[in-house]
């Protein structure tokens, strides 16, 4: 419903329903309590302002208004009633007059100001020498003073809404970076049948349309839903990686009759060192497999290192922070590899996978190469690395001891810069090799 007021001098006032209502509002005003004083109303108000869905805009307008208040107009038997010309105020909003006029307008439906007009339609006011109004005609800021309790309990409602939306906000995010986590070990670990790429684009659509709702029923759902896509993710996944490892064995003894080899390949099978490997899995075998103890290369990786003469002394000069053992042979280093895989990201399926493709010895050399690049900073994701490398045995692409050689020269070529510059040219372990074969008379007789 629309109505006109006759404004002398200045035309027709419009009025609405909200208009009346706010005019109303402003009569009902008869003063701030005696401890509240008009810049906590507008602090307050500025606090509420975007729970009530109120423009910045308009805040800033009220802000500028409230400039010309003092504190006496708001107490009872006066009103707060500001009389700036509208050419002043917009200067002071940096906006055109007709800008102003339309924003006053919206104000005034927000139910934040009204208007008490004179005769003529100017704004004008005078104040005694008490700073009291004697007459004041403009711009009514009372609705402001009459919704202070309002404006309280708005402030307040909404800084608690503010931190349970926080709390469902972080909620999804868990959840959408747990299903992220999930999708990758899905990926890596190569896992049929688990349509992760899915759950991923609904949590990360999830994500983008709930990033500016302030519903908390709807945010709530949101996240429930997602974390409970997460929960199933992550059982599905959970129950493929334990049948992929039910048919992996506990423990096995030292494939070597050295006395300085140690335990490697977990299996529940006692006293054997030989192994069939089919799809990435030790079983038992009664034929001729793949036994560690023989000195001959039996796989195709083993025989590219032994053409290039990469044997246990090699493997442990190249890579010295990881076995100080003095007499290395390819026990140690198989014992060596199987602890960086339990102690590093690297999957023991991938372990098993590259047991099968390049024999123990050749997976241990690509294990030990793998770790020295990751502690070289050269790698990030030693098991995504060390699963590249099984696809390219596989292939019949690895050419691990031209590898090996290269680390070498890597090697002595950061020595010799290192040497240039004054630092330290070898990594710890190779000085605790030093100090090691030093304290068992078989070094030169110095570190460096």
């Amino acid at each position: 419903m629309m109505t006109h007021a006759y404004a002398p001098g200045a035309g027709h006032r419009r009025l609405d329903e909200r208009s009346a209502a706010t005019d109303q509002l402003a009569r009902s005003f008869t003063g701030l309590p005696q401890d509240v004083t008009h810049r906590q109303v507008l602090t307050m108000f500025k606090r509420a302002a975007p729970y009530l869905g109120i423009p910045p805009r308009l805040v800033h307008a009220i802000d500028t208004l409230m400039s010309w208040s003092r504190a006496v107009d708001w107490i009872d038997g006066q009103r707060p009633i500001v009389f700036p010309s509208n050419e002043t105020l917009a200067g002071k909003l940096g906006i055109g007059v007709r800008q102003l006029q339309k924003m006053l307008t919206s104000a005034t439906r927000y139910g934040l100001i009204t208007h008490r007009d004179s005769a003529n339609g100017n704004r004008i006011g005078a104040r005694g020498k008490d700073g009291r109004l004697i007459y004041a005609y403009g711009i009514d800021l009372s609705p402001l003073g009459a919704r202070y309790e309002e404006f309280v309990r708005t402030a307040s409602e909404g800084s608690a809404a503010d931190g349970r939306i926080d709390v469902l906000r972080k909620r999804l995010t868990a959840a959408r970076r747990r299903i992220r986590s999930l999708a990758q070990l899905v990926e890596d670990e190569c896992i049929g049948g688990i349509d992760a790429e899915t759950v991923v684009e609904i949590a990360l659509m999830a994500t983008r349309q709930m990033r500016m709702v302030r519903d908390e029923g709807l945010l709530g759902a949101c996240v429930e839903q997602i974390e409970g896509r997460a929960e199933t993710l992550g059982r599905a996944v959970a129950a493929a990686l334990e049948d992929r490892n039910a048919s992996q064995y506990e423990r096995k003894e030292s494939p070597s009759d050295d006395s300085e080899d140690t335990l490697i390949t977990t299996t529940n099978q006692s006293s054997t060192a030989k192994a069939d490997y089919s799809s990435g899995f030790p079983k038992r075998s009664s034929g001729a497999g793949y036994d560690v103890r023989d000195e001959e290369p039996q796989t195709e990786v083993e025989a590219d290192l032994a053409r290039y003469g990469v044997d246990p002394d090699f493997v442990a000069s190249v890579t010295p922070e990881f076995i100080l053992s003095e007499r290395p042979t390819w026990g140690t280093l198989i014992a060596t590899a199987e602890r960086i895989v339990d102690q590093t990201s690297i999957h023991r399926t991938v372990w098993q996978e590259a047991c099968r493709l390049m024999g123990q010895k050749g997976a241990a050399a690509s294990v030990l190469a793998t770790a020295h690049k990751h502690l070289r900073g050269d790698v990030d994701r030693p098991g995504a690395y060390l699963r590249g490398m099984n696809r390219h045995a596989a292939a019949g692409l690895l050419n691990l001891g031209r590898t090996f050689h290269g680390l070498k020269e890597s090697g002595r070529i950061e020595g010799m810069r290192s040497l240039a510059t004054g630092a330290e040219p070898r990594a710890v372990g190779q000085i605790a090799a030093a100090a090691l074969r030093l304290a068992r008379g078989t070094g030169s007789g110095r570190l460096l």
